[in-house]
């Protein structure tokens, strides 16, 4: 029980963080170029709650229809509308249909074929003979807590004023793929951040334990009692220091400073790719000897510099991960969003809130890769079509046929989740770990 309800405090705030600031690159992008903002949502339909923001002026003229409303005068500040505006010579947008206690997203003027309109929703802030007000930002928590979405004006039509689709294939592809670099770039700040953070770590020399036959130490020299001073260009002062200079150097020839009898020795070395199982890349086990306590903590601009080259790390160790997919040598193991609260959980409950940190910019990452594969219904998915836009001299793809892309993108993508979670409760029921043990 105690572990459960760590998973859900670590994980559900982790989870709106990423969503929120994955989102935050469409929102700000899409009001740059001029795209109508209509819904910033966490979570997934069904709605939950939430509230309207914004200003919004609509103007009336004598062409302006009331549905439910006898006209302007009886509108009250408050008071919550849907209006169908078109856009004038000028820019500004211009009320065609003023309806009063809207039910649902869609209404009757649709079935009259009034596609051409920006349909918003929102409450009234003022209202007078000429014009109206309107508060049609929606600021919304829903029920399926599988991500978020930023609805935009006429995803998919160009004739709707402010929308999307009237765009050309450049802003749309800046706004597409912005909230994948809003998620590349939390990383950076993250590092940053706790690289000036002082923290107290515990420090000494990687002693070799114990070499492996035929494997890459031996072959280089390496022997019991060796002390491993530097690998490639990073000094070593903890055994995940020589892990992760290893790992990144999988499959390539680097050298190893390391102190025998009083001397220095600069051997070479090839960390393995696939390595026999508990040998690890080197074939060498090890331990921390001449420990030391020390607080530590970096000046901005030495905290911004490892932030970058930590960042590029993960991006390194992430794509070889990836490759070992492709090549077979080892089995991708997937998650939803059970197994990820999971790890969330355990990984905070040993981590702290450092190690909650470190993982949400390792979710980061992912999610700024995922939503950029050509999946129907993601960003990226989204993407290919605005490329093929580009390729075919600028005529698109229907708008039919590319909404029934990504929902069966959609559907597929649900049920999948459906099942990696479904393995997720029976692996939690019978005790297992992601992370092991």
């Amino acid at each position: 029980m105690e572990t459960a309800l760590v998973a859900i405090i670590a994980f559900v705030p982790m989870l709106v963080m990423l969503v929120v600031i994955h989102e935050w690159g469409h929102f700000f992008t899409a009001k740059a170029f001029g795209v109508k903002v209509l819904e910033f949502g966490i979570g997934y339909p069904p709605r939950a709650f939430g509230f309207y923001t914004g200003r919004t002026r609509v103007f009336l003229d004598a062409d302006t229809r009331y549905v439910n409303l006898e006209n302007s005068t009886v509108i009250q500040p408050g008071q919550l509308v849907r209006l169908h505006s078109a856009e004038d010579a000028d820019g500004n947008l211009v009320a065609r249909v003023i309806e009063a206690e809207p039910s649902g997203r869609q209404s009757s003027l649709h079935d009259r074929g009034a596609d051409e309109f920006l349909q918003h929703d929102g409450t009234v802030r003022e209202v007078d003979a000429s014009s109206i007000v309107l508060a049609d930002m929606a600021y919304t928590i829903n029920w399926l807590p599988l991500g978020g979405f930023v609805r935009l004006a006429g995803e998919n039509n160009p004739a709707v004023p402010r929308s999307l689709a009237s765009k050309g294939p450049g802003p749309r592809a800046i706004i597409l793929a912005a909230g994948s670099v809003m998620n590349a770039l939390f990383p950076l700040v993250a590092f940053t951040l706790l690289f000036m953070i002082p923290q107290d770590i515990t420090v000494g020399q990687v002693q070799v334990d114990a070499v492996e036959p035929n494997s890459p130490a031996q072959v280089a020299g390496i022997i019991p009692g060796d002390l491993v001073l530097k690998a490639g260009d990073r000094d070593i002062e903890t055994s995940s220091d020589l892990v992760r200079a290893t790992t990144l150097n999988a499959g390539t020839v680097m050298e190893w400073t390391v102190h025998r009898d009083g001397l220095e020795e600069i051997v070479q070395l090839s960390p393995r790719v696939n390595p026999p199982p508990g040998q690890g890349a080197t074939g060498i086990r090890i331990s921390l000897v001449n420990l030391r306590s020390e607080t530590r903590f970096e000046p901005p601009w030495t905290a911004a510099w490892l932030g970058i080259s930590n960042t590029w790390e993960m991006m390194t160790l992430l794509r070889q991960e990836i490759s070992s997919w492709i090549t077979g040598t080892r089995a991708p193991q997937l998650s939803g969003p059970v197994g990820i609260a999971q790890v969330t959980g355990e990984v905070t409950r040993d981590g702290g809130v450092r190690g909650w940190v470190v993982l949400s910019i390792l979710f980061s990452i992912n999610l700024a890769i995922l939503n950029l594969l050509p999946i129907p219904m993601l960003d990226g998915g989204r993407l290919v079509f605005v490329a093929l836009e580009w390729v075919r001299g600028g005529r698109r793809i229907p708008a039919e046929r590319e909404g029934l892309v990504h929902l069966i993108g959609f559907v597929v993508l649900l049920g999948f989740i459906l099942f990696i979670t479904y393995n997720d409760i029976v692996r939690l029921i019978q005790g297992g770990s992601l992370l092991g043990g």
